[in-house]
């Protein structure tokens, strides 16, 4: 069977089971949020976050907020046909970005995304979760254009150094001492808001009156969050998650988190996120975050993501990196390799 009649076969079905997709954020008819003994919205389960669509509306789509039936149905079918689980594995918007410009072949950071333009390969796909499309043309709800607002000269700045400091090189180099390297280099250091989609993107949710824990699979961290009218959020010691502090608006929960210790989409240590919790149907729910740093962009930005219960045994298994993790011993010893070859 040739892969492009697999793929008219995917468009055919797609188009078949379209309507589930494109209304799988909008709320159920007649459907209640099954409640807590406090008679709060119960969120609990294991959500997926496995959307297709990227965080911001590509170019060429500028003026197209939503994508018909038929046009989702032909870039689920290109998506199927593309990765088929030989090609590398494809990360954040490159499944979306590479249906949409109908690519033929796909080698990880090939000019999908510009901010990997080289091709520097990957493991495979097939150690991914499939991908599900809606007709949304990208998860940022505000603006209404889709993309994040304008950037300031503070964070190209930040950017700018950022770059030059991983391009540097000798006794410079961010590999030269083991304090200087990232934490995810040591399988630490969970990340909010919680983007993840394909890639270890399950989240468990836990909920008492007084308290909500996720446990993110990636990284295996877990963030207790305390609900009601505590203290406010105060500056204090940072740390990868944050401080966060949790109430209910109606049958939404709003989380705010600062304290950051390092930011997200490019931001300063000084974002303030804020998360909103929504049950918008038996298996859907809503997952939005507001991003707010001057110091970073013209204006706030909120996007929105729709999560379904987790496909599986109902468990989340250990994330296991740090077994077998040689990245930091090989990126040392690369780093003294360079200094060795550069002293001849």
């Amino acid at each position: 069977m040739s892969k492009r009649y697999v793929a008219a076969l995917v468009t055919v079905v797609a188009l078949m089971t379209m309507a589930p997709l494109v209304t799988a954020g909008q709320a159920s008819d007649g459907w209640t949020a099954p409640r807590t003994a406090d008679g709060h919205p119960d969120l609990q389960g294991i959500w997926a976050s496995d959307s297709a669509t990227p965080l911001e509306r590509p170019e060429e789509l500028a003026d197209k907020a939503t994508l018909s039936d038929e046009e989702v149905a032909t870039l689920q079918a290109r998506a199927a046909e593309l990765f088929d689980g030989e090609t590398d594995a494809a990360f954040g918007d490159s499944v979306f970005r590479a249906a949409l410009a109908d690519r033929q072949q796909y080698q990880s950071g090939d000019g999908v995304t510009k901010e990997t333009p080289k091709g520097t390969g990957n493991y495979n796909q097939f150690w991914l979760i499939d991908r599900w499309f809606d007709n949304r043309t990208s998860l940022i709800v505000d603006p209404p254009s889709g993309r994040m607002p304008p950037r300031t000269a503070q964070a190209e700045e930040r950017s700018e150094a950022a770059r030059a400091a991983r391009a540097t090189e000798g006794p410079q180099s961010l590999a030269q001492e083991l304090a200087r390297l990232g934490s995810g280099l040591r399988c630490g250091g969970g990340r909010v808001p919680m983007t993840g989609r394909g890639y270890n993107s399950n989240y468990q949710i836990f909920q008492s009156a007084e308290y909500v824990a996720i446990q993110m699979e990636m990284m295996h961290d877990t963030r207790l969050i305390p609900i009601g009218d505590g203290p406010a959020v105060s500056p204090g010691p940072r740390n990868d998650l944050g401080t966060s502090r949790g109430h209910w608006d109606g049958d939404t929960l709003v989380v705010e988190t600062t304290n950051l210790s390092r930011g997200a989409s490019g931001s300063s240590n000084d974002l303030r996120l804020t998360e909103r919790f929504t049950r918008v149907g038996p298996d859907t729910l809503q997952y939005e975050y507001t991003m707010s740093d001057p110091s970073t962009w013209a204006g706030p930005w909120t996007a929105r993501v729709y999560m379904r219960p987790a496909p599986g045994t109902g468990v989340i298994y250990e994330f296991a990196c740090h077994e077998g993790n040689y990245a930091i011993e090989h990126t040392l010893r690369g780093a003294r390799m360079q200094e060795l070859e550069a002293s001849r």
